[in-house]
């Protein structure tokens, strides 16, 4: 059984692109509201692949993969059609790990959930910022309409490899403040109020969603407690070799 690759870092690196875009990470989304699936799904696994993050368990919101039979594997050069087999009972997605190094963009379909009316993820192979060839994501779309194969989608001279396997998932509830606000990891539901993120100081806490969204070019967000007002740290947005050490801040007394 495996879980979803550190959520924490995931939504950490989705603040970063909401504040700057992607023109430094070269990493390609969908607007903001109609990418969810790619956010909460896919991404997860693949910010970690692209980060060398390391798995933290336990966050409320978590998905819990469980893969089902034999995984199916190849090796291919632009866009190819996988056959996975016949779909068991219980499989709700497919969970895949691909592999390049080079060329340009791979595009995997993914489940979109109840949030938009499609999902995929894609990166670009040659993109330094990626730590690690493989990327892994844990909620490839499955076959529609009894058929048993997916299309992965590749510029034509990139070259890459696959495993692939039927899964299922289960997810557990955000947890809910005194406020009522949401807190944990964006998942196939949307993103809660307060986003899993790690401080600079090694504190993992929460950004507020409502402050990400309003805010501008690179700095710092603040990283609560899940009551959303006790401040624990900082989160960084944008170049952390431009942006300076974070304020100074009184965690007793300082409050948004």
């Amino acid at each position: 059984m495996n879980t979803t690759m550190d959520p924490v870092f995931a939504a950490s690196i989705e603040r970063e692109m909401e504040a700057i875009g992607t023109g430094r990470s070269k990493l390609q989304r969908h607007q903001r509201r109609t990418r969810t699936a790619s956010i909460v799904g896919g991404s997860l696994a693949l910010v970690g692949a692209l980060t060398g993050a390391a798995i933290i368990s336990g966050l409320p919101g978590q998905t819990t993969v469980t893969p089902f039979g034999e995984p199916v594997s190849g090796s291919y050069t632009g866009t190819a059609v996988i056959d996975l087999g016949p779909v068991p009972g219980g499989a709700e997605q497919v969970i895949l790990d691909v592999t390049c190094t080079e060329a340009g963009k791979i595009e995997v379909p993914t489940d979109p959930g109840p949030t938009a009316s499609s999902g995929s993820v894609y990166w670009d192979c040659s993109d330094p910022i990626r730590q690690n060839p493989t990327v892994h994501i844990d909620n490839g779309l499955l076959p529609t309409g009894g058929g048993t194969t997916i299309t992965i989608t590749a510029d034509p001279r990139t070259p890459w490899t696959v495993v692939a396997r039927y899964g299922s998932a289960s997810t557990t509830p955000w947890g809910v403040n005194a406020h009522g606000e949401t807190y944990g990891v964006p998942n196939e539901n949307g993103i809660p109020d307060l986003v899993s993120a790690q401080a600079t100081n090694g504190e993992v806490g929460y950004t507020r969603e409502s402050e990400s969204l309003a805010f501008e070019g690179e700095g710092y967000l603040r990283v609560y407690k899940s009551d959303g007002e006790t401040v624990i740290g900082w989160f960084p947005i944008g170049d952390p070799s431009t942006l300076g050490n974070p304020p100074a801040l009184d965690f007793e007394t300082d409050v948004p």
